[in-house]
């Protein structure tokens, strides 16, 4: 597989994505459709009849969907680009081969861009959608014109003719998501980076502390860095090349220390060096958020008071903490959380829902290999962010496709939560949930549903609307 420093990006001018409908495959070919380049892909998903708003909106910026078939891979191609999630036995890869076509990773292609210009990679294993969302909002907000490439869409661009996950740019700056799960933040040699957190997540901890190691070596100019995770504390960060810019919402010796800190059903406030900020996102994750995204801005030269200005009209992300709708005194909130610290996390946020009777969450693991690997911690967490009064509903595990082993089921870690004194319920078939969640479900309540990768959860928070 081609390596990111051998590729040239001048030189790709004709581009197939397999995978295309994941939200980093999609994001990076609008970009470069939007840059000239032509684009065309395939995806399973499609092939399926899902997603169809995504892929209608691929087809209205001219990129040529395919069966993933390896019909799409023709001569006269500069190279096939591949999603991390594509196996190597997918046709479009062994046609490919065939034809001598070159095979390049998204997240080698997305660095050699990245490393081409002046980088701004955000890194961390929780947070990195909405923090680079919030950077480029408020870059292009101040008249920066940056190139966007995230992780789900911004909800102020969904109305633009793309997915709103990427946004082309007249300038030389590129905001992205450098991600560990893939071990492709190593790749990464940005003007500025960000370490949002590090969690044991996809990897042990003893793997990803060298990651994010080298990925701070490699920031030239500014390493940004949450002072209140614990884990940043083990990295070691001595001799860099980059001036270290820490964040705080509990330290104030921190450059960006966070004070006056209100936390809202539905927003935060917070004040640093006696400028206020109304941030539209609630918890005390996205106050930490927030900081980042300050920080970030200061460093391509957005001021604080601008930074201020922008802020209140961010609407945020996709599937992050976003208000699908309240029926009969119920409110169904769709969010991304999937690993124990974001559940953690957007479970707290609730604890400053104003009248809340009881959360019922709504939890579907995605993937056979992250549900076994995080099992213990994810019963652990649900148990303890919960009450006697609460509910935890767990479909069965989300499968992509693909040769997963599946070796654990969503009824194993609803026995492990029942035996930590919460109440908890399995479905195998997640449809069956829906009239169970609207009989159970009364005024006051918050049902969250969370979970990754499968688009069709907002589908399902809109079926409980409409259930009760």
């Amino acid at each position: 597989m081609t390596q990111s420093m051998e590729i040239d990006t001048g030189k790709l001018d004709r581009l197939f994505f397999s995978g295309i409908g994941g939200s980093g495959m999609s994001a990076l070919a609008q970009l470069l459709a939007g840059q000239g380049k032509k684009v065309s892909g395939s995806d399973r998903k499609n092939d399926r009849g899902e997603s169809a708003t995504l892929f209608a909106a691929l087809n209205r910026q001219g990129i040529e969907l395919f069966p993933q078939d390896g019909s799409g891979v023709r001569p006269g191609l500069d190279a096939v680009v591949v999603s991390t999630a594509v196996e190597s036995d997918v046709p479009d890869y062994r046609r490919a081969g065939e034809l001598g076509i070159p095979i390049i990773a998204r997240p080698q292609l997305l660095a050699a861009l990245v490393n081409s210009r002046r980088g701004f990679c955000v890194a961390g294993t929780s947070g990195k959608s909405t923090v680079t969302a919030l950077t480029a909002y408020v870059m292009a907000g101040a008249g920066l014109a940056p190139n966007f490439i995230g992780g789900a869409a911004v909800a102020n661009w969904t109305d633009r003719p793309g997915t709103g996950n990427a946004l082309g740019g007249k300038s030389g700056i590129y905001v992205v998501e450098a991600c560990e799960s893939d071990g492709s933040i190593t790749g990464y040699r940005p003007a500025v980076g960000a370490i949002l957190n590090i969690q044991r997540d996809h990897h042990e901890l003893e793997s990803l502390l060298p990651m994010f190691e080298r990925f701070a070596g490699s920031c030239r100019e500014q390493l940004i860095v949450n002072a209140d995770c614990p884990n940043l504390a083990r990295l070691h960060l001595t001799g860099l090349q980059a001036r270290i810019v820490r964040f705080s919402t509990q330290d104030r010796t921190a450059a960006l220390a966070a004070e006056k800190i209100e936390l809202e059903p539905l927003s935060s406030r917070f004040s640093v060096a006696g400028v206020s900020f109304a941030c539209p996102l609630p918890g005390l994750y996205n106050v930490q958020n927030a900081l980042a995204a300050l920080a970030l801005c200061e460093a391509a030269g957005v001021s604080r008071a601008d930074f201020a200005r922008i802020l209140p009209s961010f609407k945020g992300v996709a599937r992050r903490f976003q208000v699908v709708g309240k029926k009969r005194g119920v409110t169904v909130v769709d969010d991304f959380a999937h690993n124990p610290a974001k559940l953690a996390a957007v479970i707290g946020a609730l604890n400053h829902w104003k009248g809340l009777r009881r959360k019922i969450v709504v939890f579907q693991p995605h993937g056979f290999g992250p549900a076994k690997f995080m099992r213990a911690e994810l019963a652990e967490t649900l148990a303890g962010c919960l009450g006697p009064q609460d509910l935890v509903i767990l479909p069965e595990i989300y499968y992509a496709g693909g040769t997963a082993s599946k070796d654990i089921s969503s009824r194993d870690i609803v026995e492990d939560i029942k035996s930590r004194g919460v109440s908890a319920v399995y479905f195998e078939r997640r449809a069956e949930a829906v009239g169970f969640i609207a009989g159970e479900a009364g005024r006051g309540d918050v049902v969250l549903v969370a979970g990754a990768r499968d688009d069709s959860l907002t589908d399902f928070c809109r079926e409980v609307l409409a259930a009760l």
